[in-house]
């Protein structure tokens, strides 16, 4: 994201405060009319001139792909909404990633109109679109943190039961669920405090002496400079570094946890005791399956969310020169990775995950159940429990 005006980049990040350095370099001059910068240092990266001709082909082409991905991501939150709150669906782990659609089709449903005006409007200096961007840049970063440590606490949850299995109802209890929910909403909320404070609308003159408007981060008292870097920092470490590095160390964790489970199989089939139960054997090959998916999911989110934290920390580090050269270049790529990753769980949960494709057929596809067969094929194990070691896991 540009720094000093408003520039649509990226919906996780603060977009618009300048973090000099040690070095004082100068700051961007901004075009009043198309808010490109006109004038800067450099380039002083190698890839800094190539990343720009990228960056002003991709823009003009970013705001209608985004427009569609948030069209067909808010659709498909939708749907494992409907289809994770079912009866016969709710346990501790469905419940959270019910409460993470919600966060992710509330970021794109926030980004989707933030990409029409800004990129295939092209309407950037009016009242009322600065004023949504207001809105905007307060609301999809909160948003999106939420979506970013209910991913955390679902990994956290899944450890624990698969780690503990003899404790593993009482840890991950529906009810721990719900509270960790809570939790998360609250202390992210607390998180953005410095990004809500730290951004306002702002009156300017062009060229031609007529009145336009800024939507910028607040820079007009040392408290507000104070805040931007708090800000910066919060965002930087608390919502993107330190989640990609707790997600990294628990996927590896379940990883192992996993190989345990399918060495205590193998050794329980070479035994062949006679009270093993072949039972508790397919339970744990449910148990994995479900571990296997939810894995899926929480790597695809490091590996989408991690490279832009890498990079936002370097503009903390190496100033405002790589923050115009390299970070405000890929910014829209940044974007559309972010919402690829916030609208793609439908589309695994639906290929990693019997219970959810066979829940979502008989709620959207009836027809198909009026056979006899086919009733008896999409029948579902009712919710005698609210167990989560039924099949009520995805």
């Amino acid at each position: 994201m540009a720094n000093l005006t408003f520039e649509p980049s990226s919906m996780t990040y603060d977009p618009m405060q300048m973090w000099p350095n040690a070095t004082d370099q100068p700051l961007l001059s901004i075009d009043t009319k198309t808010q490109q910068p006109t004038e800067k240092p450099g380039p002083y990266y190698w890839a800094a001139a190539d990343l720009e001709r990228f960056q002003q082909w991709y823009e003009h082409g970013h705001g209608y792909c985004a427009s569609i991905i948030c069209v067909l991501g808010i659709i498909a939150n939708g749907l494992n909404i409907i289809v994770l709150t079912r009866k016969n669906m709710i346990s501790a782990t469905n419940t959270i990633l019910s409460a993470l659609a919600v966060a992710d089709g509330l970021t794109m449903l926030a980004y989707f109109p933030f990409a029409i005006l800004y990129y295939c409007l092209n309407d950037r200096n009016s009242w009322g679109v600065n004023q949504f961007l207001l809105f905007y840049v307060c609301f999809s970063v909160l948003a999106h943190s939420i979506s970013i440590w209910l991913t955390v606490t679902l990994a956290i949850f899944r450890y624990l039961f698969i780690r503990y299995p003899r404790h593993g109802q009482t840890l991950c209890s529906i009810e721990r669920a719900k509270l960790s929910i809570i939790l998360v909403f609250f202390a992210t909320l607390l998180v953005c405090i410095p990004n809500f404070m730290g951004h306002n609308v702002k009156t300017m003159r062009d060229e031609n002496n007529e009145t336009m408007y800024i939507m910028s981060g607040r820079q007009d008292s040392y408290f507000y400079e104070i805040i931007g870097r708090v800000n910066f920092w919060m965002i930087s470490v608390l919502v993107k570094l330190f989640p990609c590095f707790l997600l990294i160390v628990l996927s590896i964790l379940l990883i192992r946890c996993m190989q345990e489970a399918e060495l205590r199989r193998k050794n329980l089939r070479k035994q062949a005791r006679p009270n093993s139960k072949d039972g508790d054997t397919s339970r744990d090959r449910k148990t994995n399956r479900t571990t296997r998916m939810l894995l899926t999911v929480v790597i695809l989110f490091v590996i989408c969310e991690l490279p832009q934290g890498i990079v936002g920390l370097l503009v903390g580090i190496l100033g405002n020169q790589f923050n115009i050269e390299i970070y405000y270049p890929l910014g829209e790529v940044f974007d559309i990775i972010a919402l690829l990753n916030n609208g793609i769980n439908f589309i695994l949960y639906c290929t990693m995950s019997k219970q959810f494709r066979d829940t979502f057929v008989i709620l959207f596809f009836k027809p198909l159940r009026l056979g006899g067969s086919t009733r008896g094929r999409f029948s579902l194990v009712p919710n005698h429990s609210s167990s989560i070691t039924k099949t009520t896991d995805l």
